[in-house]
């Protein structure tokens, strides 16, 4: 007789894995659920050991011993079960006999004995229930593996679920990309599985909008709004500077805020150092003068008051400067330290001004990135720049989505 042990993820694989060694007469002599080290022993994994035998001196069935008619039978029905459909006082969603997984290693398991009881000796004899307990374990431990499976897997996408939020993407949002991105992994995906294969469902989703947009070559004014403190000016110098430094466009200024201290001081100094012209309008009257003072400029970038959106006043007053301004590309400044919601709602209720991109600012200071695939999804915008400090003109870049939300890798520590 010779007798294997096999160390096995699941039972089908082991029903293969003896067929394979020791033929179709082999027979499962035991069961029983295992640890072994994986990871170069820093992690634990549950396995199957099983025990295989093949041999004249195993005691198998004798060809002439009658089986029991009514357990034959009632296996018999099982096997022809339709899918979906449940045997008498089981339901089918329950049983684990009806399950895929365990099924074709229920079958192969029981061809196996009767292939070997053909051709045992007349002198064997069988034990009809050693065999009966041996297929109910097969199948407990089949069941345990599946339930097991399932609350591994739920486990997963709750924890991505929550990670995803905590990065800024909504709930609606989480939800839909999570279930389209599991449905492309397997049961033994790990979390960065998981996120890479939600990074390819936000591509998918948001499209060209992935892509930065920086401002058009075509494009002469430019007008920059966002509340106060998430940086318009320093992005606006920023700006200005990488155009100066390329030689290619003549630049000029323009400033409307003169509501915060010291923002027309702030901005004059950097028109200082790049030698360009910088112009104050503050009013529809002073907008106009502003342009045609600066008519020899190839781009004029133009610098709103940061007020408070959530005051309709603000808004409209802004809206009326702007329409008077009429500008080529309106840009929304959007900081990345604020809370999503915020964020959500400054797009909300700055939708008069005509927005047409963003800016992100402060990557360096968070690592939530998840609210610019919820402002690029949710509004259809692309974005335009992203600032990463305060040094001029150094930290500002124009960066693809996709290396943005790489900050999301190994995003299982961040909990």
């Amino acid at each position: 007789m010779i007798v294997r042990r096999y160390v096995v993820k699941d039972m089908p694989e082991a029903v293969m894995s003896i067929r394979k060694d020791l033929g179709k007469d082999a027979v499962i002599l035991s069961t029983k659920k295992v640890k072994v080290k994986k990871w170069l022993g820093l992690r634990w994994q549950t396995c199957i050991e099983v025990t295989a035998a093949v041999g004249a001196d195993i005691p198998l069935y004798h060809r002439d011993v009658a089986r029991p008619p009514a357990r034959e039978e009632r296996l018999s029905d099982k096997r022809n079960v339709p899918a979906g459909t449940s045997s008498r006082g089981e339901q089918a969603n329950a049983s684990p006999s009806s399950s895929p997984s365990f099924q074709p290693a229920l079958e192969n398991a029981f061809s196996a004995y009767q292939a070997a009881a053909k051709q045992s000796s007349p002198e064997t004899t069988v034990n009809l229930k050693d065999v009966l307990d041996e297929l109910a374990a097969l199948r407990e431990l089949v069941s345990e593996q599946s339930r097991v499976s399932s609350s591994g897997k739920s486990a997963l996408q709750e924890s991505c679920g929550a990670f995803l939020q905590r990065q800024g993407l909504d709930q609606v949002q989480t939800r839909a990309w999570l279930d389209r991105a599991f449905e492309r992994c397997s049961d033994e995906s790990s979390f960065d599985d998981v996120l890479n294969s939600v990074f390819n469902v936000i591509n998918e989703e948001i499209g060209s909008y992935t892509n930065p947009l920086p401002i058009s070559s075509d494009s002469r004014v430019v007008a920059f709004v966002g509340p106060t403190g998430v940086g318009k000016t320093t992005s606006i110098a920023k700006i200005a500077a990488l155009h100066v430094l390329a030689g290619q466009r003549k630049i000029g200024l323009i400033t409307m805020d003169t509501f915060r201290i010291g923002a027309v001081q702030q901005l004059q100094t950097y028109a200082d150092i790049l030698g360009i012209p910088l112009v104050v309008a503050d009013d529809d009257a002073s907008i106009n003068a502003a342009v045609n003072q600066l008519q020899s400029c190839d781009l004029l970038l133009v610098d709103t008051a940061g007020r408070n959106f959530r005051d309709e006043a603000t808004v409209t007053h802004t809206s009326s400067l702007l329409n008077q301004l009429n500008p080529d590309e309106t840009i929304l400044v959007v900081s990345l330290t604020a809370k999503p919601e915020d964020a959500d709602m400054l797009v909300q209720v700055c939708e008069p001004l005509r927005v047409t991109k963003f800016l992100f600012t402060k990557l360096d200071e968070t690592d939530s990135v998840g609210v610019i695939a919820r402002l690029l999804a949710k509004y259809h915008l692309p974005m335009s720049y992203v600032t990463t400090g305060q040094n001029v003109p150094d930290d500002i870049d124009v960066l693809p989505l996709d290396v943005i939300l790489s900050k999301w890798a190994g995003g299982e520590g961040h909990e």
